[in-house]
């Protein structure tokens, strides 16, 4: 699984654990005096999956049960999917739903009255992310009522860089305040904040998987390597729980061009292939087919890493073994002053193998094979 479709696979396991189901009706109203934005999806055999959080909390809590014969849904809070309890009992009423809430631990039954979400209703947001209004309105209402904080500064290659923080996420994400053109760094920033807030999405979206199991953990460092007039790279490495059958973590490096505001190919900057350098993709950004990475570039870096870092790439037999091609077949890669770092990807039973701190490739070497951004690097 190359790192791609790793995230892929994390995002899908995040959003099924959420809500385990397609994205349903978004209501908008009250459980007492508190808001709430709930999202519904009723089955047609009765079953019942969803999600709410309060406006004043933002996280999300599970909700499960089932729509009655007589038209009631009678639903339960952070169950896992073997158990059932019912907390809400909701009569349709007009377009919305009334009925009450009561938690185990609740005292008194609370009113609940909910009615469909008005979007355009919202306060106004960072357009960024606009297309949330329309595709999942939900999640759209959530980031809403979320505002950036600034945090410190940095100097970093010359730039300096203003940390900003989503305080309910804890996700944080730079912005370059000097150093580069106008045009330039307006379109950086704007990269670096739409990212920040997809990160934001995905925070809670891992955290309200968890939510059915009474865990929940999406930590996060964001470390900048390497930034100049023309190229940005970025570590953002992700230790995650989201209600799966075990913790993980990854990296996700941003690898931008930042002339055209392209996320960089491993193949801009290293290119071991004939003419010119680009391999054909797909809109989402996956390949057709990986001939080029299982018979060019993986042997080549099996090679090459043995000629730069022999002692860590001797087989081990029962340990890490990075003279196997297929782990070197998609990786992660990030780039700093020193060179680029390339991470392998193993298997779930080897994870400990990955991002080991040495399998780095000098400028020098890269500049051997140059890509379409040869120009740029240090």
């Amino acid at each position: 699984m190359n790192r791609h479709t790793r995230w892929g696979f994390w995002m899908l396991v995040w959003l099924w654990a959420a809500c385990a189901q397609a994205v349903g009706q978004t209501y908008q109203g009250r459980i007492g005096t508190q808001p709430v934005v709930m999202e519904l999806a009723i089955g047609k055999d009765g079953q019942v999956q969803g999600r709410y959080f309060y406006r004043k909390y933002h996280a999300d809590i599970a909700l499960s049960g089932q729509r009655t014969q007589d038209g009631r849904l009678q639903l339960g809070e952070n169950l896992p999917y073997d158990r059932s309890r019912t907390d809400f009992t909701l009569q349709a009423q007009g377009q919305g739903w009334q009925g009450q809430w009561k938690g185990p631990k609740a005292r008194t039954a609370l009113p609940v009255v909910l009615v469909p979400l008005e979007v355009s209703a919202l306060r106004p947001f960072d357009p960024l992310v606009g297309a949330w209004k329309q595709q999942d309105p939900y999640t759209y209402a959530r980031l809403s009522g979320l505002v950036l904080r600034p945090g410190g500064r940095q100097s970093f290659a010359g730039h300096s860089l203003r940390w900003m923080e989503e305080p309910v996420s804890g996700v944080r994400m730079f912005r370059v305040e000097t150093g580069l053109s106008e045009d330039v760094q307006a379109r950086l920033n704007r990269l670096l904040a739409e990212r920040q807030w997809q990160e934001v999405q995905a925070a809670f979206d891992c955290r309200g998987g968890a939510a059915r199991y009474g865990g929940g953990e999406f930590e996060q460092t964001v470390t900048p390597g390497f930034l100049n007039t023309r190229l940005l790279s970025v570590s953002i490495f992700t230790s995650y729980d989201c209600g799966g059958a075990h913790p993980d973590f990854g990296d996700r490096p941003l690898n931008l061009d930042l002339a055209s505001g392209r996320e960089l190919q491993l193949e801009d900057l290293l290119w071991l292939g004939k003419g010119t350098p680009r391999l054909p993709r797909k809109p989402d950004g996956s390949r057709p087919e990986y001939r080029y990475e299982t018979e060019t570039l993986a042997p080549w870096l099996v090679r090459t890493m043995q000629r730069l870092h022999p002692h860590q790439m001797k087989a081990e037999p029962e340990g890490c073994d990075y003279t196997d091609p297929g782990v070197w077949q998609f990786v992660s890669w990030y780039f700093t002053p020193k060179g680029l770092y390339v991470g392998p990807s193993f298997a779930r039973v080897a994870r400990a193998c990955e991002y080991p701190d040495w399998s780095w490739l000098p400028w020098s070497v890269v500049k051997q094979h140059p890509g379409s951004l040869a120009t740029a690097l240090p």
